[in-house]
């Protein structure tokens, strides 16, 4: 068979191909990315995704942060933490859990990202990590709001109240989401009367998630109140 010069650039061409996709393979294999199934499809985890305050748009935060730590070390309440290795390319980025500690807004940590990643701020009133929604019948000031109509109901009718005064108390008021909010009085204000009832005032929430955190300590269980993680993909769709 004769060896032409096409079948010189074909052959040239595929071992040309097979290098690099070895050589891709062998990079992943290196860095260990090739474990994640994130590192096929890098934006199939950013929904529901809090980031510390000030943070860049998402696709931009994940190019700029060099994923030194310096931001946790910062951080006065220990409310930042880092993804890891399970969490593929969020791996060694750091998010906020306000169910193990809520951020105070004490807007170190902007100062000491070196690439801008994430950026100081002036005003409280301008951070955007995300939002927050109650649940009413969670709610401990809800719950003696309810307690006591009910209580008064009955007594109205002649009949003796179905739970005694210390059960009451147990359960209500409350108000400690009000008294943690770092934007109180604009994110959280209380009902008018004596039973501490949270408004969230979603427009000013910022997400900081204190409400969050002091929630779960005082009922011990599932909190009335929770951040919703508002940062999506940027409208990056997610790899097929």
């Amino acid at each position: 068979m004769r060896w032409t010069r096409r079948d010189t650039l074909r052959a040239f061409a595929a071992a040309t191909g097979f290098a690099v996709i070895g050589g891709i393979v062998n990079l992943l294999e290196r860095t260990g990315l090739s474990k994640y199934p994130l590192a096929r499809r890098p934006y199939e985890k950013l929904a529901g995704i809090l980031r510390p305050p000030g943070a860049l748009p998402e696709r931009d935060f994940l190019a700029a942060c060099i994923r030194c730590y310096r931001c946790q070390d910062a951080c006065e309440p220990g409310a930042i933490r880092f993804y890891t290795e399970s969490d593929g390319t969020l791996y060694h980025t750091p998010y906020v859990d306000p169910a193990k500690n809520g951020c105070t807004l004490c807007n170190k940590c902007g100062p000491a990202c070196p690439t801008g990643a994430l950026l100081p701020f002036d005003d409280k009133t301008e951070v955007d990590m995300g939002s927050v929604e109650l649940i009413p019948d969670l709610c401990l000031s809800f719950k003696a709001k309810r307690i006591r109509h009910e209580q008064e109901l009955l007594m109205q009718l002649g009949k003796e109240p179905t739970e005694s005064e210390a059960q009451y108390e147990r359960r209500g008021p409350c108000g400690e989401c009000y008294m943690f909010c770092p934007l109180r009085n604009r994110a959280i204000t209380l009902m008018p009367g004596s039973f501490l009832a949270p408004v969230i005032h979603t427009e000013h929430c910022v997400g900081c998630g204190m409400c969050e955190d002091i929630c779960r300590t005082v009922v011990r269980g599932e909190p009335a109140i929770r951040v919703v993680r508002t940062r999506r993909r940027d409208g990056l769709e997610a790899a097929t």
